[in-house]
């Protein structure tokens, strides 16, 4: 039996896992079927992933934070079919650049930068996912990419006794759609000896952190002990960067039925409520508030 819930979900991607077999696992566990999320992750990939329930996923579309970041391991030396540790090696070279080098380096790649999506990328061709025209065998020289923008905001280099020669490990802020595969790619062949991915975590997606994250255990007990709601995050904490407006029961009543409202406040996007309970993001314009999207269901609300 389905259950009507309503909020978001900070799942935590384990690897080897694709973003939809968590999806599909979660969506299971939680018995409830709209479900939305936000940013695939590739499979060797970890971390953040936020999940939206019912209501909640109207909200996918209205995010405002959508920088992401990611802690990432590369080694020098190496390029495979899928730009990861985890693909066919087809080339190998010796590596004669220094941690200076890859920091110098490192500050080409700061603010806009272009990519090239990769093979093994969610990026549709003609209807198609580049990853399974790849996993098809369909050659890269056969499929017209379009380069496309991102953003670099923070690269920087972390430090960590575990790497092995040539690994190192960095810190990425970016834009949403910047693939890490194809930064730690360009940046190897700038150096003359290409370079993989050996690790990647999501740190931070739509303002969430690894320390909001719950796993798929987690959740599972949860349900055992039937206390999956307190798991649930409030679809407005997706606002939070907006101001903050309580509404009385006559302008709640003219919300729910879509009339314009006059109200003394700057022109803007608002979030709004009713008995603290988050109703609407509005905008006011001239003094008028108007609905932007509404995330309760207008027939259940009694006012």
């Amino acid at each position: 039996m389905s259950v009507d819930r309503n909020g978001i979900l900070i799942l935590y991607k384990p690897q080897d896992w694709t973003s939809f077999d968590v999806i599909a696992k979660a969506r299971g566990i939680l018995s409830t079927r709209k479900v939305g999320h936000s940013g695939t992750l590739d499979p060797m990939a970890t971390g953040v992933l936020p999940v939206f329930m019912g209501r909640a996923t109207k909200a996918v579309d209205m995010q405002i934070i959508k920088d992401k970041e990611y802690v990432a391991i590369f080694r020098l030396g190496l390029n495979t079919d899928t730009g990861d540790i985890t693909g066919e090696v087809i080339n190998q070279r010796d590596v004669m650049v220094t941690k200076a080098d890859v920091l110098a380096e490192m500050e080409n790649f700061k603010g806009e930068i272009t990519q090239l999506p990769p093979m093994y990328s969610a990026v549709k061709i003609n209807g198609q996912p580049l990853y399974k025209l790849a996993r098809r065998g369909v050659e890269a020289a056969r499929v017209e990419r379009k380069p496309r923008k991102a953003f670099i905001k923070e690269l920087e280099m972390m430090e960590d006794d575990n790497l092995t020669e040539n690994e190192y490990k960095i810190r990425v802020l970016c834009s949403e759609g910047t693939y890490i595969r194809t930064l730690v790619e360009d940046m190897g062949e700038n150096l003359g000896c290409g370079a993989v991915l050996t690790s990647l975590s999501r740190t931070k997606a739509c303002g969430y952190t690894l320390d909001d994250c719950v796993t798929l255990q987690q959740l599972q007990q949860a349900r055992n002990d039937d206390t999956i709601d307190s798991l649930i995050v409030n679809t407005d904490t997706v606002f939070m960067h907006l101001d903050r407006i309580d509404l009385s029961q006559e302008l709640a009543r003219r919300l729910l039925n879509g009339a314009r409202s006059r109200i003394a406040k700057p022109d803007g996007d608002y979030r709004v409520y009713y008995r603290d309970k988050f109703y609407a993001i509005a905008n006011v314009t001239e003094k008028k508030m108007s609905v932007v999207k509404l995330f309760v269901e207008k027939e259940k609300e009694n006012i």
